[in-house]
């Protein structure tokens, strides 16, 4: 009879919990869909790539033509054609990347059908980002075909070389892109989780309802969480990059447009704390409610992954998520050193802050208990 009335007792309080009940069943559900849709072959997935082929005058049908075709037709490819005349190099560099996707560039050279005909070898160069991580299967992709070609052609030899080229002038590796990643993924769940959780505990207490018979306004209290979530993301940023300096040899770095990035993000993310806390007014329902928004978050955003792995209607998802552009803008300001496409993302996640910060500052319930 003991043991039943305790086992009765933790259960009753255990179902209370609404934290417990989301890391018990809630949590493991939204793994198992977010990691399932993601690697278990649901929906369409491709991947998108930049043909640039300088062979167009080898005229119509033309193997070089006819090799684009074949490119195309894995439907695992999305062919876009690049005008002869743009240096390709320059044109990764300078294009602007959105939801995590990396512009990458496959270039033919002039005297491709020729020299395939004469039975000599031809050189294929495919540019790439280095913080591009799916690159490599691209690239996979186009041996694969560029090999399946020739068999067409009835080629003994292969004859058909694919050289992968970087885009940047810097030397990167794949520890230099989780840096970005890992640092924006943490701040958003400082923000979200940490900053709801404390703003419901605060009201629940009466910490707000006894500020608001003091001179301090909803204001004072909206910019001290933002200064307070700007602090602690230049500290993380800070410790993330210089652990990845000392133990990597990262090549990663702080820059003006990082601090915007960071500053942006502080508001953004303090701006989502205060609308969840401002929705529920229970300290656990809040904890459940953050985790609930914040880890989908984190792993659709492309903080650990590139978005272009992911199922079209996943990255229709990510599209609409603030945390994509915030990575997007460290990554591009921190590592790609693109202070362009970081200028675009910060003003994207900025725009996302404003909309947050207006909206929690609406449901904020000054001075209630």
């Amino acid at each position: 009879m003991k043991v039943a009335a305790i086992f009765k007792a933790v259960t009753k309080n255990w179902l209370r919990s609404r934290s417990g009940l989301f890391f018990s069943f809630l949590f493991p559900v939204i793994f198992l869909l977010v990691f399932g849709s993601i690697f278990g072959g649901t929906g369409n997935t491709s991947y998108q790539l930049y043909v640039q082929n300088l062979d167009m005058g080898s005229g119509p049908p033309g193997l070089s033509q006819i090799f684009v075709k074949a490119l195309n037709s894995t439907h695992v490819l999305s062919i876009k054609m690049l005008d002869p005349s743009v240096n390709a190099t320059s044109f990764i560099r300078n294009t602007t990347a959105f939801f995590g996707s990396e512009p990458r560039v496959l270039v033919i050279p002039s005297g491709f059908q020729q020299r395939l005909l004469a039975k000599e070898n031809v050189n294929l160069i495919f540019i790439s980002s280095p913080a591009d991580q799916s690159a490599q299967f691209v690239w996979g992709i186009v041996n694969d075909v560029s090999f399946r070609f020739e068999m067409f052609l009835q080629n003994s030899t292969q004859l058909i070389n694919v050289t992968t080229v970087s885009s940047s002038y810097r030397s990167l590796r794949a520890v230099d892109y989780y840096v970005a990643g890992i640092t924006a993924a943490f701040m958003m769940t400082n923000g979200v989780i940490g900053l709801t959780s404390v703003a419901s505990e605060f009201r629940r207490r009466g910490f707000l309802k006894r500020l608001f018979s003091t001179p301090v306004t909803k204001t004072d209290w909206i910019v001290g969480n933002v200064l307070s979530q700007t602090v602690l993301g230049i500290l993380l940023t800070g410790v993330m990059i210089a652990l990845a300096i000392i133990v990597y040899h990262s090549s990663v770095s702080i820059n003006i447009y990082t601090v915007a990035s960071i500053f942006a993000g502080a508001v953004l993310f303090s701006g989502i704390g205060m609308t969840l806390a401002g929705l529920v007014s229970d300290p656990e329902a809040a904890s459940g409610l953050g985790n609930a928004v914040a880890f989908p978050m984190m792993f659709l955003s492309g903080t650990f992954w590139p978005i272009d792995i992911m199922p079209q209607f996943l990255q229709s998802i990510a599209r609409a998520l603030p945390l994509t552009y915030f990575a997007d803008s460290l990554r591009d300001s921190m590592l790609l050193q693109n202070y362009g496409a970081a200028t675009l993302n910060i003003a994207i996640t900025a725009a996302f802050a404003v909309f947050f910060m207006f909206l929690g500052s609406r449901l904020t319930r000054w001075g209630e208990p």
